[in-house]
C-alpha cells in the first residue's frame, strides 16, 4: 500500500464513525440534568475524554512522528443518586437505556521530542460537543527494541470541552507500561481523570444554571497495539472507568 492509499484508508474511518449518526446527543443535556444525574455525569464525561491517550508504553523518539483517527466508546452511561429506578436511570442525557452507547471519535497527531518526551494535540467536533486538548508522555526508559522487553510510560493531558448548554475542563494522568513482542504488543495502564463541569442551561432545575460540579475517577485500560505493514498501527483496547466497560480504538499512520 503507498502513501496515497494509507491516508485514503484514514480518511474512510474517520468519516466512516463521525457520520455514524447525525443526532446531537449532548443536545439533549439541558433538557435532562439533575442534581440526581450531574456528578455521574461529570465523571463519564472524564473517562470517555481520558480515554485513548495511548496505545502503548513506548515513546516515539526524537523526530518520530504519528497521526490518525482515534475513537472511545462508553457502552452505557452511569446510574444517577436516586430513590427509584427510573430516577436512577434518567441521566442528564436522556433515559439510560434510551441513549445506548456513546462514541466519540478523535484525530490526534504526536510528534517525539528529546528527552524522551512525546507531545500529542487532538481535538474533534462530534455530535454537539466539541473537544480540543493534548499533552506529554515520558518514556520512564529507554526506548528497547528487544523482545520481551517492558516500557513504562508517564502521561500528562489537558482537554476543554464545550456544548450548547455546558462547558468543561479536564486533566488526567497515567501510567502506562507495555511488552515487546515481535507482531504486537500489549499494554495495560491505570490513570486519574479530573473533570469541572459548567452548566451553563438546566430546563428541569433552573438552580443548577451557572454552576460547577467538580469529579474525579479512576480509569483502568488493557490493549493490544499491532504493526501493520506501510506504517501503520492498529490499537484496540478496553477500559474500566465509572461509566464501567468502555472500549478504545485506532488507526495510525507511524514513523
Amino acid at each position: 500500500m503507498n502513501i496515497k492509499g494509507i491516508w485514503a484508508a484514514l480518511a474512510v474511518v474517520l468519516l466512516g464513525v463521525s457520520g455514524a449518526s447525525a443526532r446531537n446527543i449532548w443536545d439533549d443535556f439541558s433538557a435532562n440534568v439533575t442534581r440526581d444525574n450531574v456528578r455521574a455525569f461529570t465523571k463519564d464525561l472524564g473517562g470517555l475524554i481520558g480515554s485513548g491517550t495511548y496505545t502503548t508504553g513506548r515513546i516515539l523518539g526524537w523526530g518520530g512522528f504519528q497521526i490518525g483517527p482515534r475513537g472511545s466508546m462508553v457502552f452505557r452511561m452511569s446510574q444517577g443518586n436516586g430513590a427509584d429506578y427510573a430516577t436512577k436511570q434518567h441521566t442528564a442525557l436522556g433515559d439510560r437505556d434510551e441513549v445506548g452507547e456513546v462514541f466519540y471519535p478523535w484525530l490526534q497527531a504526536d510528534i517525539g521530542m528529546p528527552f524522551r518526551i512525546d507531545g500529542f494535540i487532538r481535538a474533534s467536533s462530534y455530535q454537539g460537543l466539541t473537544i480540543a486538548g493534548g499533552g506529554l508522555r515520558w518514556g520512564i526508559t529507554r526506548p528497547s527494541e528487544v523482545l520481551g522487553s517492558f516500557q513504562p510510560m508517564l502521561v500528562v493531558a489537558a482537554h476543554s470541552a464545550s456544548a450548547r448548554d455546558f462547558s468543561a475542563t479536564h486533566y488526567n494522568a497515567s501510567l502506562v507500561l507495555s511488552m515487546k513482542f515481535k507482531y504486537f504488543v500489549p499494554y495495560i495502564g491505570g490513570g486519574v481523570d479530573y473533570t469541572t463541569l459548567n452548566i451553563n442551561q438546566a430546563q428541569l432545575d433552573a438552580t443548577l444554571e451557572g454552576e460547577s460540579e467538580h469529579a474525579a475517577t479512576a480509569r483502568a485500560t488493557v490493549g493490544f497495539n499491532f504493526k501493520l505493514p506501510s506504517y501503520m498501527d492498529l490499537s484496540l483496547a478496553a477500559n474500566y472507568a465509572y461509566y464501567g466497560l468502555g472500549a478504545e480504538a485506532s488507526l495510525t499512520l507511524r514513523f
